[in-house]
């Protein structure tokens, strides 16, 4: 009899041991799971609290039913418990996934990514890089890179390498067959298909590269030390077809997004792609503003800042791709057109679409070709800028007003990955949802461009050729600084 007991008290430690382990297993996970939410910084205060006293709540009525001496209850509270650790296991999952994406999606701009190419004459025998053993390969001094890419060559063949100090030159001593080949930067190349329509007929690219630099990068503001504030950020298109967002490509889209948290507005500035502006840090000759990309983002950044005398706090490089991804991740965009046509972008993922007067639905590829389009259209760029901007401000209306897109984040992180490149701090971008997620408010959307006049001029990245290109409008500069200070709460 005597033994019989001891068995069973045996039994009994053993099964309180069993449920306390679990019990502490469950509390060690709803811990751990708080303090993922909690490092994300994206729940308002309110919210939060309401979540850890619902699991504070959760978990003490486990703990009690657990240990109460009653086999069915506890046969429940460890249901409960293990329901709890799936749920809190499922939190932990989500939340370093979304943790993981805010610091790799945000100031993610330290490596600059420059795509190259060697180009040689279509009538050479010229087919691979080897063939250029002991030939001369011209390049252009302006490039901030020469040294690696020089490095690059050496390192496969010796060849002469010949400095050009404008890539226009370098091309006609190529036709000229002074030299062999030519290295360019896939924004070099793109001025060299404006200038000269027979250029594929005339030349082959028969090697390509890209280097990867790690450039300087502003820290991660203090948590402490960081306010949601009015910021112009801005938007640059790069004009490169492939699905990379590669550096030191023209500059086809260039808009300042303006928005000003405290009153729930955002203005878009549009800048026509042939702006005739100086480059920063350049004198003499001027250049259309699309060609500013070609030195990089951050020289685009800075001729916009010369020009509208503002602070533009942040940028972000999108490519085709980025447009095609963000606009299927919202399910499409309801866009109104004022004239009917059939677009003719067919090319880097857009889709040639029959648009019609009214209201259309595009998904991702057909929106970058609405947006792409100016033929169509009597005033071309102008009306371009236009489509533009009602694409951004489809989206923009989406994403704020749609809730759905909260519950499949999972598959807005996946779509968002290398679709652009950016300065924007992910703490900005924490307090933004913060404080959607609190009052879902709606946002009120302006827009505006500047505008120009048509001319001839020659151009700082073309000098000596003759380009058409746009003389700014400087009242319109001045009426558009004036509303973009007034959004930043400067006026």
């Amino acid at each position: 009899m005597k033994k019989r007991e001891k068995n069973t008290d045996i039994k009994s430690k053993i099964w309180f041991i069993i449920k306390a382990v679990i019990a502490l297993i469950t509390i060690a996970f709803s811990i751990y799971c708080i303090k993922v939410v909690n490092g994300l910084d994206m729940l308002p205060t309110k919210i939060f609290v309401i979540f850890i006293v619902i699991y504070a709540i959760l978990n003490i009525i486990n703990i009690i039913c657990l240990l109460l001496n009653k086999l069915k209850l506890n046969i429940v509270a460890l249901s409960f418990s293990l329901l709890l650790i799936l749920l809190s296991g499922l939190g932990i999952k989500h939340g370093n996934n979304i943790a993981n994406f805010m610091n790799s999606a945000f100031n993610n701009d330290g490596i600059e990514v420059t795509a190259y190419n060697i180009a040689v004459l279509k009538s050479s025998n010229y087919n691979q890089l080897s063939d250029l053993e002991n030939k001369t390969i011209a390049f252009s001094i302006v490039d901030e890179k020469k040294e690696d890419y020089v490095n690059t060559i050496s390192s496969k063949i010796t060849a002469e390498l010949k400095a050009y100090d404008n890539p226009l030159e370098f091309y006609e001593d190529l036709l000229k067959k002074k030299i062999d080949a030519i290295i360019v930067t896939d924004g070099f190349m793109q001025i060299l298909e404006e200038e000269y329509d027979d250029v594929y007929d005339m030349i082959k690219v028969i090697y390509n590269f890209e280097i990867e630099k790690p450039v300087e990068v502003e820290p991660e503001p203090k948590k402490e030390e960081f306010k949601l504030t009015p910021v112009s950020i801005l938007i640059s298109g790069s004009d490169s077809r492939t699905g990379v967002i590669v550096d030191k490509t023209r500059s086809d889209v260039n808009m300042i997004v303006t928005i000003n948290p405290d009153n729930h507005k955002i203005l878009l500035t549009s800048i026509p792609r042939d702006y005739y502006v100086q480059l920063h840090g350049t004198k003499g000759i001027k250049d259309k503003l699309t060609n500013s990309g070609i030195y990089g983002i951050k020289k685009t950044q800075q001729t916009i800042e010369d020009l509208f005398g503002i602070k533009i706090n942040y940028n972000i490089k999108v490519g085709f791709q980025s447009v095609i991804k963000i606009v299927d991740l919202v399910g499409g965009v309801d866009i109104y057109s004022d004239t009917a046509f059939t677009s003719h972008c067919g090319d880097g993922g857009a889709q040639i679409t029959k648009v019609k007067v009214g209201m259309n639905h595009f998904n991702g590829a057909q929106a970058l070709s609405y947006a792409r389009e100016r033929y169509a259209y009597r005033n071309g760029d102008h009306h371009r800028i236009q489509n533009q901007q009602q694409v951004l401000e489809a989206v923009l209306n989406k994403i704020s007003n749609n809730k759905s897109l909260l519950l499949k984040y999972d598959q807005v992180l996946e779509s968002l990955k290398g679709a652009y490149k950016t300065n924007i701090p992910s703490k900005y971008i924490s307090l933004i949802v913060k404080e959607q997620i609190d009052d879902m408010p709606s946002w009120k959307i302006e827009t505006q461009q500047v505008t120009g006049g048509g001319y001839m001029r020659e151009t700082y990245s073309a000098p000596g050729k003759m380009r058409s290109v746009v003389i700014p409008n400087m009242d319109s500069v001045k009426k558009a600084t004036k509303k973009i200070n007034k959004y930043l709460g400067e006026e």
